[in-house]
């Protein structure tokens, strides 16, 4: 699990700001694993940045979750959601595979 390419909090930034997207985790999250599964090659679309890596991630994540390190948290810059049940999987393809039928890089 998770040989996809990880990124920093200042990639992330980057990312967001071009309409990207952001996937947040962390090594042993369930939820992280099933997202992982779920997305396939897709997700490789996507930047993924380990929040036990990198502490302004972290701090990130906990500004947008009430103060909670909740994970798996994506974030494209105009909405942010938890990843907790097959629908917000679901949301999470959708906003990658928009992102590059527009001709962008997730």
């Amino acid at each position: 699990m998770f040989e996809r390419q990880q990124s920093d909090q200042q990639k992330a930034r980057e990312v967001m700001k071009d309409g990207g997207v952001v996937i947040y985790w962390r090594p042993g999250c369930p939820y992280c694993e099933a997202l992982d599964s779920k997305l396939g090659e897709l997700g490789d679309h996507a930047t993924w940045v380990n929040i036990w890596e990198d502490p302004q991630a972290e701090a990130h994540v906990k500004s947008l979750n009430d103060g909670n390190a909740t994970v798996p948290t994506v974030d494209t810059g105009d909405t942010h959601f938890v990843v907790a049940d097959l629908v917000s999987r679901n949301k999470v393809k959708k906003l990658i595979q928009n992102t590059l039928d527009a001709g962008g890089e997730a």
